[in-house]
């Protein structure tokens, strides 16, 4: 409702109970900012030097009130003063309601650390001038939308990477994935029953090798009869006719034999997520 009343008239203006409850009616229709602004919203004022907080105008659940100021406290109340008038038939009645927002506490009170001072519409419309268009902002959730993609792997228990630097420099979210110390990785495979199971370890870093694994080869040879031997192993021996055969030691110690490819070492690091 819009009111324009021309109170500056000559013959007497009839200040009658109906007009004076359309001005309240109309003056009521301000509170409309209260709403608009927010509940605990500083609209003018309230300036804090040191202790101290100017007077100004704040919204309270959608009341636009006045608030005194004064020295800092952590909360406010509404105070409301009821203001009486002597009618024209003599007798006194509550005309007049008076709220003022004060520091300290009431029936209900409000942190005052809670009250939010908001922008003007000048810093509003040069920040929204400053700000991403439309197109960036679609832009901007299309590469959001394929980095989500990008990273869905990277979850708890799901990925490990090579990580060349110290332990104590391992970024926040992540952790050292112990599983994976002394082992490389190996894609599973699940025609092979050797790398069927997920997770599972094998191999070894060193290994000898049994009789059976040696290759399957012999050596024969025929001497001539003057080279018949002594009679000790490593000398010829006589086997009947003209054939003579010699033992031949392998030189070896039964050592096991280096299992290890060509490395580098590295720490593998894993994601560590809340």
């Amino acid at each position: 409702m819009k009111l324009n009343i021309n109170f500056l008239q000559t013959g007497g203006v009839p200040l009658t109970n109906d007009l004076m409850s359309d001005i309240m009616e109309a003056i009521k229709f301000y509170d409309v900012l209260g709403d608009l602004a927010g509940h605990l919203t500083i609209l003018s004022g309230c300036l804090i030097t040191g202790s101290n907080v100017s007077p100004g105008v704040v919204a309270i659940n959608g009341e636009i009130l006045y608030f005194e100021g004064g020295s800092i406290v952590s909360t406010v109340y509404i105070h409301t003063e009821q203001i009486p008038k002597t009618f024209q038939d003599q007798t006194d009645k509550i005309l007049i309601e008076k709220k003022i927002v004060k520091f300290g506490s009431g029936a209900v009170s409000y942190n005052w650390d809670d009250f939010f001072r908001l922008k003007t519409l000048e810093e509003i419309q040069t920040r929204a001038f400053k700000s991403a268009s439309q197109s960036d902002l679609d832009a901007i959730k299309q590469d959001v939308e394929l980095l989500k993609l990008k990273t869905a792997p990277i979850v708890n228990g799901g990925i490990a990477w090579a990580w060349f630097k110290p332990l104590n420099e391992i970024p926040a979210g992540w952790k050292e994935c112990t599983d994976i110390r002394g082992k490389v990785i190996v894609g599973l495979d699940p025609n092979d029953p050797d790398f069927l199971n997920l997770k599972s370890t094998l191999g070894t870093k060193t290994h000898t090798l049994t009789k059976p694994e040696l290759p399957d080869f012999g050596l024969s040879f025929q001497l001539g009869l003057e080279k018949v031997g002594t009679g000790n192993r490593n000398a010829l021996s006589r086997q009947g006719g003209n054939e003579y055969t010699q033992w031949i030691s392998s030189g070896g110690s039964n050592q096991p034999h280096n299992n290890i490819q060509p490395s580098i070492i590295a720490y593998f690091i894993e994601p560590n997520l809340p």
